[in-house]
């Protein structure tokens, strides 16, 4: 039973109907899907393919970018998730000729190793509370979550864990961000897994969507109040800390501190900085055109003076990718 449902791809409907399958990090396709020898190869191999495509006429330069994908500066949230589900789960989801393209490239495999090892990292922190505070319940704030993979998927590794934890108490994944697609499908996606048969069938999940600019943090200070007695988390993959300004991401801890809990804590995902990150990278996300922050650790700790939070771990993803989390100081 156990191995068939690992096998088993549940499906949750996006926009016209079309079903799209739920992202689940513990899928033998999704593990399939990462190759970290490949990925660290093609990095290697991509600086000196990106000085050749620079070279080249400049339409063909353009047709590149284009296939690239880039909306508005960033990759949007529901194609992130295209490009976390990888090759094989995005099987049989009718795509355009970029994003068939795109979501076959070893570069993107880098977003699943990323959205992999923070959900570990969660799980972690997590598992640590739950089994010390059995009786408060659970809460998300997800920043620029999009379709929040990385708080799904932590609760899915908590389960694979110890399901007993997740059991009688009340586990809410608050999406705070301008985007509405992304919010609109994880939604969908708990309401499938919480269905009888399913992951999540007889938990105590909400999802709520919240409207948020990080310019404006002010609505964490309300929503972490109102759950001062629960077991808090902050997270941003992909976004407040590799787009967002300084004084947006000390704004934003800022408002958090204030009414979470001591035992609260902040993880995200930051890019090393330019004199340290994958050279290939940093070719390639400026060939493209993304605008990303290369913040970096020095980065971040010069952040971190300017409020209450201190860096409790961090962990690198081959010179490109930092995970890390924040504790009260």
């Amino acid at each position: 039973m156990k191995a068939n449902q690992d096998q088993r791809i549940p499906y949750a409907v996006f926009e016209n109907e079309m079903q799209l399958p739920i992202l689940d990090i513990t899928h033998p396709l999704f593990k399939a899907s990462i190759d970290e020898q490949a990925y660290h190869l093609s990095f290697l191999k991509s600086a000196r393919s990106i000085e050749s495509l620079k070279k080249m006429p400049g339409f063909i330069r353009n047709i590149f970018v284009k296939m690239s994908n880039v909306d508005n500066s960033y990759l949007g949230g529901m194609r992130t998730l295209l490009y976390k589900l990888g090759p094989d789960l995005s099987r049989g989801i009718k795509l355009g000729l970029r994003d068939k393209w795109a979501v076959k490239q070893t570069s993107f495999m880098g977003l699943r190793i990323r959205l992999r090892d923070l959900c570990r990292l969660q799980s972690k922190i997590l598992l640590a509370r739950l089994k010390e505070f059995p009786e408060r319940n659970l809460c998300f704030f997800n920043i620029a979550g999009g379709a929040a993979p990385d708080s799904i998927n932590t609760l899915i590794l908590i389960q694979e864990s110890d399901p007993e934890l997740l059991k009688g108490r009340k586990i809410e994944i608050n999406i705070l961000d301008i985007d509405t697609y992304g919010p609109d499908f994880a939604k969908r996606c708990i309401d499938v897994l919480k269905q009888p048969g399913e992951r999540f069938h007889g938990l105590d999940i909400t999802l709520n969507t919240i409207h948020y600019d990080w310019s404006g943090p002010k609505a964490l200070l309300q929503m972490s109040l109102e759950r001062s007695g629960w077991i808090q988390l902050c997270s941003s993959e992909g976004g407040l800390f590799e787009y967002g300004s300084d004084s947006d991401i000390i704004e934003n801890l800022n408002h958090f501190y204030t009414n979470s809990p001591a035992d609260a804590r902040v993880t995200g995902s930051l890019i090393f900085d330019r004199a340290h990150v994958n050279p290939g990278y940093l070719g390639f996300t400026e060939f493209i055109g993304v605008q990303i922050r290369y913040l970096g650790l020095e980065g971040l700790q010069r952040i971190l003076i300017q409020t209450s939070w201190v860096l409790e771990e961090f962990h690198e993803i081959d010179t490109i990718y930092m995970l890390f989390s924040l504790k009260k100081a």
